[in-house]
C-alpha cells in the first residue's frame, strides 16, 4: 500500500513537472509569435520629420490665453506629441497641453519640440499687448484725415499730447498679422494716433506703420533756423526739428509697432527753401528769377548729406531699431513716352526739379549714397528703398530696372524696392502686379509693398455713376485676389518681401459729399478693408481666410 502510494507520488510529481514545462514552452512560443506579429511603437506611431502649428504668430493682451496645437505632421501619420518652451516666462508662458498665457507686455516664442524627434521643431510668435482699458477722450482732436500733402509750419513745436487707449468699437475676432506669413502695416497721420479708436485697431492688426507725411522733408527742415543759421555757419548746413516725428515714433513703439521711414529724398515733399540761397525761395512766379536763386551744385550736395547724416542717426539713436528702412528716393522715373533719357545715366527720369536741374540725373545716386553713409555712421541695419506708383505698367517696370541696376552696377546702394498698391477693382489684375514683383525682386533686391489702396468709389465703379453691391463684391474679391499674390509671392521668394502697408484701411463715406478733396481721387470712399466704424468688411474676412489656408 505504502508502496502504490509512493509510486503514485511520483507520478504525479512528473506529471507536475511535465505540465509546468508544457505550459513554459506554451507561453515561450505564444510570446514569440505576439512579438513577430504585433507591430514595433515605431511602425505605430512613425517619427515626426516636421510639425506645423496652429498658428505661426498670435497677439494677446496681457491676462488673456489661447491654446497652441500642432495642426499637422510629416509624415501624416507621426505622433503630435510634442514639448512646449516659452523664450520669456516673463512675457508668455506655457504649459504641457500647449496654453499659452499672455503674463506682461513685450514679445516671447514659444517653441514646441516634438517627442520623438527632438531635431524636429516648430514656433510661434506671440505679442503681448496691454489689457484694455476704457477710451481716453482727447478734447479738439480732429476726426478727419487731412488732405494728402499738408505743409505743417516750421516754427511750431508740437506739444505732447495724451496717448489715447482703447476703442468703444470691438476688434476684430481675426488678427491680420496672425494669419499672414509676411508682414503687415498700415500707413497713419498725426491726427489718427490721437484716435484712440484707430490706435487699437493698429496695435491689433499690424506689425509696422509708415507716416504720411511727418518724415518728410517739409516736416523735419527747420527753415527758420536754417536761415538763421547762414550767417555764421554758412550755406551748407541744415538744421532739423523732429519733436512731432519723434511723437509718432513713440506712439508706435507704445503699440508694438515698428516704422518705415518716408521719405528723405523727394521733389515734391522737400521744404522748397531747401533749394534756395539763404534759404530764401523768392516771392516770383518768373521761371528765370527764381532758377537764378538757387543754389550751386556743392551747396546742395553739402545741404544733401548734412540732412541725411542728421535724420537717420537721429531716428536710429533715440529709437534704436524701430525705423527699419527708409524710402530714399521716390517716384523719379519717368513713364511717359515722350521722356528722353538722361545723358549722364542713361535713365529716363523727371527733368523739372530742382534736384534734378541742380545736380542732373546723378542726384538719385548721390541720395543713397549719403544715405548709406549715414546708417553705416550709426550702424543702423536699415533697408534702402527706391519708392513709385503703377510700377506694374510698361515702360515704367522696366525703366525702374534699369535704375536698380545702375545703382547696384558699382556697388549696392538700393537694397529694396517699394511698389506704391494703388489699383482699381476693376484694373489691373493680381497677375499683372505679381509679375512686375517677380521682375524687380529678381534683380537681387528685396521688395515692400507701400501704400495699398484698392479704389472703389462712385467714379471708379462698374457704371461710374454709383458703387453697387456688386461693386462691394468685386471689391472684395479684388482684396483676396491681391493678398493671394503677396502670399504666393513672399512663398516662391522667402525673405524677400520686406512688408504690405495698407493705406486704405477704413471706408471713406464723408468723401462722397467732398469730391474736391485730395482723398476723394487718390484714396476712394469704399476702398477698406473696415468701415468707417471700424468694423471688418466682408473683404476682411474673405483676406483672412485665404491667408489661413
Amino acid at each position: 500500500m505504502k508502496g502504490e502510494c509512493i509510486i503514485t507520488y511520483i507520478m504525479r510529481t512528473e506529471m507536475k513537472k511535465m505540465l509546468k514545462k508544457s505550459c513554459a514552452l506554451v507561453l515561450s512560443v505564444a510570446l514569440a509569435l505576439t512579438a513577430v506579429a504585433a507591430p514595433s511603437v515605431a511602425d505605430a506611431a512613425p517619427k515626426a520629420k516636421k510639425i506645423k502649428l496652429s498658428v505661426k504668430k498670435k497677439t494677446l493682451e496681457v491676462g488673456t490665453k489661447f491654446t497652441l496645437k500642432v495642426k499637422k505632421t510629416t509624415p501624416k501619420k507621426a505622433s503630435k506629441k510634442v514639448t512646449w518652451k516659452s523664450s520669456k516666462k516673463a512675457v508668455a508662458k506655457v504649459n504641457k497641453k500647449g496654453v499659452v498665457t499672455a503674463v506682461a507686455e513685450g514679445k516671447a516664442t514659444i517653441t514646441a519640440t516634438a517627442k520623438g524627434n527632438k531635431k524636429v521643431k516648430a514656433t510661434c510668435k506671440v505679442t503681448v499687448i496691454p489689457a484694455s482699458v476704457a477710451p481716453t477722450t482727447v478734447p479738439g482732436a480732429p476726426t478727419v484725415a487731412p488732405s494728402g500733402q499738408p505743409q505743417p509750419s516750421a516754427d511750431v513745436t508740437p506739444t505732447k499730447t495724451p496717448r489715447p487707449t482703447q476703442t468703444p468699437y470691438p476688434l476684430p475676432d481675426e488678427v491680420l498679422k496672425d494669419a499672414a506669413d509676411f508682414t503687415v502695416g498700415t500707413v497713419i497721420n498725426y491726427d489718427k494716433i490721437m484716435d484712440g479708436h484707430f490706435t487699437a485697431l493698429a496695435a491689433q492688426q499690424f506689425e509696422i506703420v509708415s507716416f504720411e507725411n511727418e518724415m518728410k522733408g517739409y516736416s523735419l527742415i527747420d527753415v527758420p533756423a536754417s536761415q538763421a543759421a547762414v550767417a555764421e555757419e554758412g550755406e551748407k548746413v541744415v538744421k532739423c526739428q523732429f519733436d512731432r516725428a519723434d511723437e509718432m515714433v513713440q506712439w508706435a513703439i507704445d503699440n508694438g509697432l515698428k516704422v518705415r521711414g518716408h521719405v528723405l529724398f523727394w521733389e515734391a515733399s522737400m521744404a522748397e527753401a531747401f533749394f534756395y540761397k539763404g534759404y530764401q525761395k523768392p516771392d516770383s512766379s518768373d521761371p528765370a528769377v527764381l532758377d537764378a536763386a538757387l543754389v550751386d551744385k556743392a551747396t546742395l550736395l553739402a545741404r544733401m548729406e548734412s540732412y541725411a547724416s542728421q535724420v537717420i542717426p537721429h531716428f536710429e539713436e533715440k529709437f534704436p531699431g524701430t525705423v527699419t528702412a527708409w524710402d530714399i528716393v521716390n517716384e523719379a522715373v519717368d513713364a511717359a513716352d515722350t521722356a528722353t533719357k538722361d545723358p549722364a545715366t542713361g535713365l529716363y527720369l523727371y527733368t523739372t526739379g530742382n534736384f534734378y536741374k541742380i545736380l542732373g540725373g546723378e542726384y538719385v545716386k548721390y541720395a543713397f549714397q549719403y544715405a548709406k553713409k549715414a546708417a553705416n555712421s550709426c550702424g543702423a541695419d536699415i533697408d534702402l528703398f527706391y519708392n513709385d506708383f503703377n510700377c506694374f505698367q510698361s515702360p515704367k517696370t522696366d525703366r525702374i530696372i534699369a535704375l536698380i541696376n545702375w545703382l547696384n552696377k558699382d556697388e549696392k546702394l538700393l537694397t529694396a524696392m517699394g511698389m506704391e498698391g494703388y489699383v482699381l477693382t476693376y484694373w489691373p489684375s493680381a497677375s499683372e502686379f505679381r509679375s512686375a514683383m517677380d521682375k524687380f525682386v529678381n534683380t537681387g533686391v528685396n521688395l515692400g509693398v507701400n501704400e495699398v489702396c484698392i479704389r472703389l468709389s462712385p467714379q471708379y465703379s462698374s457704371n461710374g455713376n454709383e458703387v453697387t453691391d456688386k461693386d462691394i463684391e468685386a471689391h472684395a474679391q479684388k482684396c483676396v485676389d491681391m493678398f493671394k499674390a503677396y502670399k504666393e509671392f513672399n512663398e516662391a521668394h522667402p525673405g524677400k518681401l520686406t512688408n504690405v502697408s495698407i493705406w486704405a484701411l477704413t471706408d471713406r463715406p464723408d468723401l462722397l459729399t467732398n469730391t474736391e478733396h485730395y482723398d476723394y481721387g487718390v484714396y476712394g470712399t469704399h476702398s477698406g478693408l473696415f468701415t468707417e466704424k471700424f468694423e471688418a468688411k466682408d473683404a476682411f474676412n474673405r483676406v483672412i481666410e485665404m491667408l489661413k489656408k
